[in-house]
């Protein structure tokens, strides 16, 4: 990604929230950044606004990889018997996630993970 020099620091700013801020949270500004530029691009600023949602979403799908290849210790697989339906679910948690409630994948069940 280019930058203006109006962004020119000794303190790269997606470098240190990637240090800083927990994975999900970085992931989260990402891919609100891809949401935002994607949304505004007809109106505002067109090709300029498509190329930083494409910079945005490569550092977001970086992000993933990084995950998908670290250590075993930074995912969680969460298991439980839904309540209501009585049907085994499974769902895999990324390290630092926010995630504080999943949702059945049979009858739509929300459980709170803790």
């Amino acid at each position: 990604m280019t930058r203006p020099s109006h962004y020119e620091s000794k303190i790269d700013p997606l470098a240190y929230m990637k240090e800083n801020m927990s994975a999900a949270g970085y992931e989260g500004f990402l891919i609100g950044n891809v949401i935002k530029y994607v949304t505004r691009y007809p109106k505002k600023n067109g090709l300029e606004d498509l190329k930083k949602a494409k910079d945005y979403l490569n550092k977001a799908i970086e992000l993933y990889e990084e995950e998908e290849e670290g250590e075993g210790n930074q995912k969680k697989n969460f298991s439980w018997v839904c309540a209501k339906c009585g049907t085994p679910n499974c769902r895999t948690i990324l390290r630092g996630s926010t995630f504080t409630k999943v949702r059945c994948a049979f009858c739509g069940l929300f459980v709170r993970v803790n």
